[in-house]
């Protein structure tokens, strides 16, 4: 995956996504800035295809408005969503030739494009640039490692637990009691990120309910009750 460009205490503090690697949903939210992207910019509705796996990647983009699914399909049709991306989230920085997984539009979308020429003139003159990048790399290899964990070990309510602080946490490193986070994927996006079904999703939302750790709330936003009992929870303890 390919990270979001924030300097300062923003970029240290949240993991980024290094696009072409290991994509997950901690990320930072602030956009890079406007002029290292030109003004080739471009709108996709809900929904659709931004670019398809091993489509060839001509060109990086970055998110500034909405929300990004990237994913892979499985030769038998199944497919696995493997992040989301927001504002500040670059994506298409592949290794190779084509882009090694599909990008969707949740939501609304604005994107601004580099050719993969403009971006590698620009990792050339912009040392910093590539700092960032390779630090960005280093902390997604830890998230993947998480990702690894919560698919591997976790029960259905942990990963969602996991899931909720993770965006959370996109938001301020220290989310408190009652903050607030939108989830404009749907049952099936978060059920496919977390290697559940629909159904086992809904049950798992139910219980975070019951036990009020959440507050389900309208126009798919949800309140975080008890901070510290979901990370116990998404712990394990």
């Amino acid at each position: 995956m390919t990270p979001s460009l924030a300097t300062g205490p923003a970029a240290a503090r949240s993991p980024a996504v290094f696009a072409a690697m290991v994509p997950s949903a901690a990320r930072p939210v602030p956009v890079a800035p406007p002029a290292l992207w030109g003004d080739d910019a471009c709108a996709c509705d809900r929904d659709q295809v931004i670019f398809s796996e091993g489509d060839p990647a001509t060109s990086v983009r970055i998110v500034t408005s909405g929300m990004v699914r990237i994913l892979r399909m499985m030769p038998d049709g199944r497919r696995q969503i493997v992040g989301f991306l927001q504002p500040g989230d670059m994506l298409g920085l592949a290794l190779t030739g084509s882009y090694l997984y599909s990008a969707e539009a949740v939501t609304p979308v604005t994107l601004r494009r580099l050719s993969r020429f403009q971006f590698d003139a620009l990792l050339d003159r912009d040392p910093d640039l590539r700092r960032r990048l390779l630090a960005a790399t280093a902390t997604e290899l830890q998230v993947a490692q998480d990702q690894m964990l919560l698919l591997g070990r976790k029960t259905a309510t942990e990963r969602l637990a996991s899931f909720l602080l993770r965006q959370a946490r996109r938001l301020t490193p220290e989310p408190e009691d009652h903050c607030r986070i939108s989830l404009p994927m749907t049952r099936t996006d978060i059920a496919d990120f977390l290697g559940l079904t629909m159904e086992t999703v809904s049950r798992a939302f139910t219980k975070l309910k019951t036990s009020r750790h959440i507050r389900l709330l309208p126009d798919q936003m949800v309140e975080l009750l008890d901070i510290a009992a979901l990370t116990d929870l998404s712990e394990g303890c």
